[in-house]
């Protein structure tokens, strides 16, 4: 043995795989991260319906319905929505009923009647939302009133993707005078 090789300390040896496992792990993690929180994007974003900045406005007589059409889809509404729910809100003062409904049909306005335009008039709770079809407020009131309602929020499932989203017009102001 010549005399350099005895100053050179040997070297240690190192773990087989180690650092290499670390990096797979580390990766697999971050791979993961990414997939799921795509996965939960994709799930909760199902995109927006549409909206529009028009109002309606109309006026009823107090005991008697009123119905507005708050959201129409389409002929061309190329998606079918499973309704789970309407939110709708505004400035809706007491002894005023407001109940959301699926008109099968397009509604197109403000009316005292659905005949001749909605084929049938539903809970939209647990039904489809297709072309053609409508989201109504049937407004009711016992007494002279002021209503203003502002835009609707739908509920819903498209395949397998849900969300919550803005639809319709902006809102509508109705009237109920005494009969």
């Amino acid at each position: 043995m010549s005399n350099d090789a005895a100053l050179v300390p040997p070297a240690l040896p190192r773990p087989p795989g180690r650092s290499s496992r670390t990096r797979w792990i580390v990766g697999g993690v971050i791979a993961a991260v990414i997939v799921v929180g795509w996965l939960v994007w994709y799930l909760l974003s199902p995109g927006a319906l549409p909206t529009s900045d028009r109002t309606e406005s109309g006026s009823g007589v107090a005991g008697s319905p009123l119905y507005v059409e708050m959201f129409h889809a389409s002929d061309d509404f190329d998606r079918t929505l499973h309704v789970s729910g309407v939110d709708v809100t505004g400035d809706v003062p007491e002894g005023v009923t407001v109940t959301p409904l699926l008109c099968r049909g397009s509604l197109n306005g403000v009316t005292p009647r659905t005949e001749g335009f909605c084929s049938e008039l539903v809970d939209p709770e647990g039904e489809d939302l297709g072309a053609g079809d409508s989201i109504v407020v049937e407004l009711e009131s016992d007494s002279a009133a002021e209503v203003h309602l502002d835009r609707i929020e739908i509920s819903f499932r498209q395949d397998i993707r849900f969300g919550s989203e803005p639809a319709g017009i902006s809102g509508a102001d109705i009237t109920f005078v005494e009969r």
